[in-house]
């Protein structure tokens, strides 16, 4: 599980004193660890773990721009988003992605209209959550439906 190997690495960068991955590695386990805790007294899956992540990257990325508007240093912010962004999976490709939409719309022979990207959209975001540029996704889903 995600947040067990987030664990084990806070306390890795805790023993080998590097106080910056580990403050953040202990935030990050304990926000993460708090939706399961919050939500039936059970561990947090991955999925939700992931959620956290990119939230914690994308507050890090608007830290960042703030930074760089007032010309300070943001070593330490590209830092965070190189550590948190070890945790994500890896991006598919366009190609990838175009391939996998392509096997889901032959896969749901029902579908011929645009109106449906929505059953594609969701049998994606089951299968692949997380892999793939949700913006992306959608223009090939498009482009895959007015053929």
């Amino acid at each position: 599980m995600l947040i067990n190997q987030i664990k084990s690495d806070a306390l890795i960068a805790r023993k080998a004193r590097q106080t910056d991955t580990a403050t953040l590695l202990t935030t990050l386990y304990s926000e993460a660890s708090m939706i399961g805790k919050n939500s039936g007294n059970r561990e947090s899956t991955d999925q939700e773990v992931l959620h956290v992540i990119e939230k914690f990257i994308k507050n890090a990325n608007e830290v960042k721009n703030i930074l760089i508007k007032t010309n300070k240093d943001v070593s330490n912010v590209d830092n965070e988003i190189l550590i948190l962004s070890k945790y994500l999976p890896k991006k598919m490709s366009y190609g990838e992605l175009e391939n996998v939409i392509s096997d889901i719309v032959e896969a749901l022979k029902d579908i011929n209209s645009p109106m449906q990207i929505g059953k594609i959209m969701s049998v994606l975001k089951n299968s692949y959550n997380g892999q793939y540029d949700g913006r992306m996704a959608s223009e090939i889903v498009k482009r895959e439906l007015s053929n």
